[in-house]
């Protein structure tokens, strides 16, 4: 299959019992309620998110954008400059377009990534499997104090990010929301990479135990069996590229370092961050290995996960890929917020 790395072929031994796996956990019935506890937990962040605009006391999305101008103009004046910001943060300036973007529901082109992502989720849950999306926000927007003087108080910096998750669940899908996530993790400045605009491994961990919590709350994710400890991890440092030099490493049960799977029920798709840490190809070189978001959703899950993922990805990208969504019981679609604004999202069909 054309979207799958080099590193989906090792391990072919084990890949009978992950297959045999995959029938029975695709087979098990849905648990009871499932439907309705989605749909509670969708409503929840739903107020949640209008709570924010109410407290803003702008009124609208709109009004809330526009007061922030300052901010955005501030933002645009340190892109120009040597973009070079406190705690040795660096600017990323495609992060600025995404940050001074007064319609993100529009996208590059008019291309509409919402409706696009609408529509995926319409198409998967027609063939009985779940959609969740999982936008990783600008670091800009977790640390804004390292490029502004004055940070708003809420530490809200694009209001139309918040809203685009709104409109998307009022559309009914399902979204994680990380902002608040990294704010309140965001101590110390430990997150993010200081001079590249992906995730550090503290990021992506955070993320991936929240979103393996999702999926056992909800039941949408591999029924396995046994113990959590059945997975582990190993701390190590490399001199990688990107400012990459610590991380944790997954081990699995059988002693080895954790591989994603060609076909397991949960398939994890997105952009270069699912990349960094997990495997290396002629775009990501000495960025770390089987320490990825994959990797520590799988110990989360106590099961291994799949993966597909490219730079700059949108669901189109799977548009070429014919049997990719055979077993799987949920879609996980994680990346940058910055994709939103840089480049178009060309319709997705579900094959």
């Amino acid at each position: 299959m054309s979207g799958w790395p080099k590193w989906a072929c090792r391990h072919l031994p084990v890949l009978a019992g992950l297959v045999a796996m995959v029938t029975l956990v695709s087979a098990t019935p849905a648990p009871a309620g499932r439907g309705s506890a989605r749909a509670a937990r969708m409503a929840s962040m739903v107020a949640g998110l209008r709570a924010e605009l109410t407290r803003s006391g702008a009124g609208t999305w709109n009004r809330w954008f526009q007061r922030l101008a300052p901010v955005r103009a501030e933002f645009g004046r340190a892109a120009q400059g040597s973009r070079r910001g406190r705690n040795g943060f660096v600017l990323n300036r495609n992060a600025v377009d995404y940050l001074q973007d007064a319609d993100l529901e529009a996208g590059a082109g008019g291309t509409r990534p919402v409706d696009v992502l609408v529509s995926f989720s319409q198409q998967l849950r027609k063939k009985g499997i779940d959609f969740i999306y999982v936008p990783i926000p600008a670091i800009e927007e977790v640390y804004p104090e390292n490029h502004l003087t004055a940070v708003p108080s809420d530490r809200i910096v694009q209001p139309l990010g918040r809203q685009l998750l709104l409109t998307l669940l009022e559309r009914d899908v399902d979204v994680v929301d990380l902002l608040p996530v990294f704010h309140a993790a965001g101590q110390g400045y430990q997150l993010g990479l200081k001079e590249d605009d992906h995730w550090n491994y503290r990021q992506l961990e955070l993320a991936a135990a929240h979103v393996a919590e999702r999926l056992r709350r909800s039941g949408a994710g591999p029924n396995a069996a046994g113990p959590a400890t059945r997975y582990r991890t190993r701390p190590i440092t490399i001199a990688g590229e990107r400012g990459i030099s610590a991380m944790n490493q997954v081990v699995g049960p059988d002693g080895r370092l954790y591989d994603d799977v060609e076909r397991g029920p949960v398939l994890v798709v997105g952009d270069s961050n699912l990349q960094v840490y997990q495997y290396a190809n002629a775009d990501v070189r000495n960025a770390g290995e089987h320490a990825g978001f994959t990797a520590h959703l799988a110990r989360g899950l106590n099961a291994p996960v799949s993966l597909v993922a490219s730079g700059g990805f949108t669901p189109a990208v799977l548009n070429r890929e014919r049997r990719v969504f055979e077993g799987r019981r949920v879609v996980i679609f994680v990346g940058s917020v910055v994709v939103l604004s840089r480049i178009p999202w060309p319709p997705a069909v579900v094959n």
